[in-house]
């Protein structure tokens, strides 16, 4: 054994660059190693567990199907199959979003989100995480002859909820129409504007055409809501600010490179 290892280490280049997937085996095919340290990878990745944490049969199980791999995989390369063009491209492809990944998370390692820009975000933000909220009915029909008619019965009268069940085209019909609790920001620009200009208790003076139709509406009750304290809203908040961090960054490494976008070829 080590008379083979000091031919072997005789016959290779002097300034072979280091192997990183390591020097450790745990089994060979037709010579070729499966290293030790992908090996244990796979066994993270797959169960769950370091590689001294696994039982006898699990640890079989893994050098078997890795075994398989390296099988299928020689079978591809003899086959040609890794220099065909859509193989070459998505191997790129997985390796341009691997290590965007990587490099995405190690600035964030390196430059994670302060207390103060935590703050400013929170700030920043406030508006959206507060504001009113509105309780509301509607009447979904499809023509505004026909909202139109609605509006004339509820205004002789006739119950909201009652019209709605027997009347309204959407799925809040056999509910009474009942929307529940919503803010404007939820819901299409027209009923949103049309619900934010009512008086509670009241129902819509004309009919409300949005993409799903005309909408007659019944604003119940509004309440304004209180925004939420920063930690109660901080993994949101952080989120924000490391996405700002990665824009950031981009841009910085956009400035120092020459960035040449190739016009589309003309068709003859």
């Amino acid at each position: 054994g080590l008379l083979l290892v000091g031919c072997s280490q005789e016959e290779q280049p002097e300034a072979q660059a280091p192997n990183l997937l390591g020097v450790s085996s745990i089994a060979t095919i037709d010579g070729q190693p499966i290293y030790t340290s992908l090996f244990e990878r796979y066994a993270i990745t797959r169960l769950q567990k370091a590689a001294e944490d696994l039982s006898d049969n699990e640890r079989t199980a893994l050098i078997e199907e890795l075994i398989q791999f390296y099988l299928m995989a020689n079978a591809a390369e003899d086959a040609g199959i890794s220099q065909e063009q859509d193989v070459v491209v998505n191997f790129e492809l997985q390796r341009l979003q691997t290590l965007s990944r990587l490099v995405a998370s190690r600035h964030l390692e390196a430059n994670p989100p302060s207390e103060t820009e935590l703050q400013i975000a929170y700030e920043q933000n406030i508006e959206r995480l507060s504001g009113v909220q509105y309780k509301a009915r509607h009447i979904l029909l499809d023509s505004e002859d026909g909202a139109a008619a609605v509006i004339e019965e509820l205004g002789a009268g006739a119950d909201f909820q009652e019209l709605a069940v027997a009347r309204s085209t959407g799925p809040s019909g056999p509910n009474g129409g009942d929307l529940g609790w919503f803010s404007a920001d939820t819901m299409v620009p027209p009923f949103a504007q049309a619900v934010s200009s009512m008086e509670v208790g009241t129902f819509s003076e004309a009919p409300v055409q949005t993409r799903f139709g005309w909408h007659v509406i019944l604003l119940e009750d509004t309440v304004d809501q209180e925004p939420p304290g920063l930690d109660a809203v901080r993994a949101d908040i952080t989120n924000v600010v490391e996405q700002r961090k990665i824009e950031e960054f981009l841009d910085s490494l956009r400035d120092t490179a020459v960035v040449v976008v190739e016009e589309p070829a003309t068709s003859p």
